[in-house]
């Protein structure tokens, strides 16, 4: 149960859903002859009739504590008043009314001033008896058109200055209003007639049995919605696996419940591409034979050859080896370069052109060779003549004279020379180069495509990294080749780094092989069988995560639903509800309530309290002592039956908690005179309590109000509203009507009266002399209520039938205040009355009417100082007796 809204609010809805849950079941008994769309809107309309669509954001749940039942600890409030009211009834727009803060306000207005306008607002505001939606209903002008929005604003004071509630009909009511109790006819009712017997049950008191007609009606709503939100779709979330079987996955998928958390479900439905993979292999190696091993060895020992490939390319082609290659022809070309300027210095004088050009070494290597190998076997190469011997030319078969053996000896010179030697040894390091560039010869084999896409099978990224890393080696070792050649360097692509991720893939396949090899033995092919199993299962878990959450909100939502029921179930309450009745309901509630029935004498109805209880409903029988075959209206007078529901709400206010301000309207409506008096009596009482309001159209009501409010001590703030042709609701600026003021407020009237008298009398004669004789009439008046109230004491009142006999006591006419009196009034008759033309009694001055006023003040004390010391003597004068 919520508190979302004030307590009488919340008793009002579930009356009223009461009735609608009746009129909701039969309708449903119907349901069965309609289709499922007529009865799906239905219920629709069912749902947004009882304001509880689906669609609506429940409010914020507020368990109930005390102060929601108008006790505790709440903070008590002042009401100030009524203001900015607009478009109720006929009332005047922007109508207002003020409240006094503390003790009584008494608000006067003959039938149609607009009183039951304020009060109508006040009643759907505040707290009342009234449950009916339609009797709280506020009504706009029905005269005018009826189209404006209907508003106010209710001013309270809660201890921290004056703060606006704002009001519209039908609104949700604010809490602070809940202290406020208000009476009026149509509440007054409801304290009579309860069914077929006269029922009384103090309101908190009621509470519990009226919750348990809200659980019901909410408990029919839950289970409905629990079949629209839960159902069968629980089922709906059932997960199909290949098949049954003890997996951690089949589980986990057994034991979700409403405490699994998204965690939980996303751990055990866990499954990504390593997983996928994984799954992927395990099935291969369970359906591969032994020919699969075989070649998966063939595969592994590739592989390993392309990573030594792969190293050597990495090394041998890599950026800093082809700049060594470029580096090593450029230092050859430099060191021939070298040598051919020293050999042009040596043999420009030669008969022919091209000594020391690669053509002549070869020339020349090739005669040395063939001079030490076949010419001259055993001597160094060239063979010279000497002075016991010729020698011929290895290459022209002649004898060498002394001018081409001194050729030949600068020739064997130059070859000798540390250039040429440098420049023949940097030339062969460049062919050593050449010829160690490797041979790759697995990146460039016929199968090197087929192998790719056994890679491919297993790591797309490497493959595609392998074929582009081919390429990249082809082109790089032409490269290398090119520039030991003397060729110009060309741009090429970065070789990147493929070593390491072929050796794991090696070191992987060469566990796949061992797998393989594994799966011929019996237990282990059962391992990877029971893994294939638990991915597989957690393959479907993972497609079907959302299910599992699907399922898991459906058993919060049905646990929520379980625990809402079980907290509307009324058995609990019934039962608490009683022990709060027997316990509390005691004699204070009795003794309460038949003292309330003695002031308003109607105890010789023979009424008593009789509490009934039921499942959801417990009520306080005002029990007549006699079978009542009528409803209580019928058999009690009207006067009896106001009287008897003022006792009941006096007695509801009296056990209330706190000090929550009243209003009642019209609360001697059809009452006898006596039992008037004794109303104003018990109001001015309750008026010392707490804040009053009263509404009343009865004159005589209101004067004895302000009697027993001053017998009280309590100066009550009297309002006049009246209403014209315009509008209802108007406030008198003049105050009370004349002859509903006590002698104190006429004498406060004509002083205000008499304040521009001196100089209307200094600027118009003829209208101080007019205005001057309305005043002495008024001065008459007063005089004749001092009889009633200050000689006589309010004994007996004009327009009352009761004689207060008690009040004799306080009797007492000294002769010179007869004689005072009689003056006073003498003056007040002549002054007051026509006098004639001949000018014979003449207009008093300013001065002398003064003068006579203060005369009827001091006459008013004078008569209350006697009375007061013959009240002090007369004990006196019975210790004498």
């Amino acid at each position: 149960m919520m508190a979302s809204e004030p307590i009488d609010d919340i008793v009002a809805w579930s009356n009223t859903l009461s009735t609608w849950r009746q009129d909701c079941l039969r309708r449903l008994a119907l349901a069965d002859d309609l289709s499922d769309s007529d009865q799906a809107e239905l219920l629709g309309m069912i749902k947004q009739e009882a304001g509880l669509a689906l669609a609506e954001v429940p409010p914020t749940a507020i368990p109930f504590t005390k102060q929601h039942f108008n006790g505790g600890s709440h903070t008590p409030i002042v009401l100030k008043g009524i203001a900015n009211i607009v478009g109720v009834n006929r009332l005047l727009s922007n109508a207002s009314l003020e409240f006094c803060p503390k003790a009584l306000t008494v608000i006067y207005g003959r039938n149609g001033s607009g009183k039951s306008g304020f009060v109508r607002i006040l009643r759907t505001a505040c707290r009342t008896r009234i449950e009916n939606a339609a009797t709280l209903k506020v009504l706009a002008d029905v005269y005018g058109d009826g189209k404006g929005a209907l508003s106010a604003d209710i001013l309270i004071d809660a201890g921290a200055g004056e703060v606006p509630i704002a009001w519209t009909p039908g609104m949700t009511a604010a809490p602070q209003l809940g202290q406020v109790a208000v009476f009026d006819t149509a509440s007054a009712q409801l304290y009579v007639d309860g069914g077929n017997k006269i029922r009384y049950l103090p309101f908190g008191l009621a509470l519990p049995h009226r919750l348990n007609a809200v659980c019901l009606a909410l408990k029919a709503v839950l289970e409905s919605e629990k079949r629209t939100a839960v159902g069968d779709k629980v089922s709906l979330t059932t997960i199909a696996f290949l098949a049954v079987r003890a997996t951690a996955a089949q589980k986990f998928n057994q034991a979700v419940n409403k405490s699994t958390t998204d965690s939980a479900i996303e751990k055990a439905s866990a499954f990504d591409d390593a997983d996928d993979a994984r799954l992927i292999e395990v099935a291969g190696i369970l359906s591969a034979g032994t020919s699969a091993a075989a070649d998966m060895s063939s595969l592994v020992t590739w592989v390993e050859t392309i990573t030594a490939e792969c190293t050597t390319a990495e090394t041998s082609l890599s950026d800093a080896a082809l700049a060594a290659a470029t580096e090593l022809k450029g230092k050859a070309l430099s060191a021939r370069e070298a040598a051919k300027v020293s050999a042009g210095a040596l043999f420009d004088d030669e008969p022919l052109h091209g000594v020391s050009s690669d053509s002549w070494r070869r020339l020349w290597r090739a005669a040395r060779d063939y001079s030490v190998a076949e010419a001259y076997p055993g001597q160094a190469f060239p063979v010279l003549p000497t002075a016991g011997s010729d020698a011929e030319c290895v290459l022209c078969q002649q004898p060498l004279l002394p001018d081409g053996a001194a050729r030949m000896h600068r020739f064997q010179a130059y070859m000798d020379d540390t250039l040429d030697t440098a420049a023949t040894r940097a030339e062969q390091a460049v062919v050593e180069a050449i010829a160690a560039l490797p041979v790759f010869k697995q990146l460039t084999a016929d199968d090197f495509a087929e192998r790719i896409e056994q890679i491919r099978s297993r790591d797309t990224l490497l493959a595609d990294t392998l074929v582009t890393f081919h390429q990249s080696v082809m082109v790089r070792r032409a490269e290398a080749a090119a520039r030991l050649a003397g060729e110009a360097e060309n741009d090429v692509a970065a070789l990147g780094s493929t070593a390491d991720a072929v050796k794991a893939l090696a070191s992987k396949l060469a566990d796949e092989k061992a797998a393989l090899i594994k799966a011929g033995d019996v237990e282990e092919r059962l391992k990877l069988e029971s893994e294939k199993a638990e991915l597989e299962d957690r393959k479907i878990l993972n497609a079907n995560a959302a299910k599992l959450t699907t399922r898991r909100d459906l058993m919060v939502t049905d646990a929520a639903y379980a625990k809402a029921l079980a907290l509307v179930a009324t058995t609990g309450i019934t039962k608490r509800a009683n022990e709060l009745l027997d316990a509390h309901l005691t004699s204070a509630v009795v003794e309460q309530f038949d003292e309330e029935r003695a002031r308003f004498e109607i105890k010789h109805l023979k009424i008593g309290l009789a509490r009934k209880s039921g499942q959801t409903n417990a009520e306080f029988e005002v029990n007549p002592q006699t079978t009542l075959t009528k409803i209580t209206s019928q058999i009690l007078s009207e006067g009896e039956q106001r009287a008897l529901a003022l006792a009941g709400f006096l007695t509801e206010v009296a056990l209330t908690e706190g000090s929550g301000p009243i209003i009642v309207d019209d609360p001697v409506s059809s009452l006898d005179r006596d039992r008037s008096a004794k109303v104003a009596d018990r109001i001015a009482e309750e008026a010392q309590k707490r804040q009053v309001v009263v509404f009343t159209h009865d004159m005589v009501f209101f004067n004895e109000l302000c009697r027993a409010a001053d017998e009280c001590g309590i100066e009550p703030v009297t309002v006049a509203l009246f209403s014209d042709l315009d509008a209802a609701g108007k406030i008198d600026p003049a105050g009370m009507v004349w002859k509903g003021l006590n002698v104190a407020k006429r004498i406060g009237h004509i002083k205000n009266r008499f304040a521009p008298m001196p100089k209307l009398y200094a600027t118009s004669p003829a209208d101080y002399e007019y205005e001057i004789k309305g005043l002495y009439g008024r001065l008459r008046d007063t005089y004749e209520r001092v009889v009633e109230e200050v000689i006589f004491c309010d004994i007996v009142r004009r327009g009352s039938d009761v004689v207060q006999t008690q009040m004799l006591r306080f009797v007492t006419l000294p002769d010179a205040l007869a004689i005072q009196f009689h003056e006073g009034m003498s003056r007040a008759n002549t002054h007051s009355h026509d006098n004639p033309a001949s000018d014979t009694v003449p207009v008093p001055k300013p001065a002398e009417f003064q003068a006579h006023l203060a005369e009827l003040e001091k006459l008013v004390a004078d008569f209350k100082t006697a009375k007061d010391l013959a009240e002090a003597a007369r004990p006196q004068m019975k210790l004498k007796k």
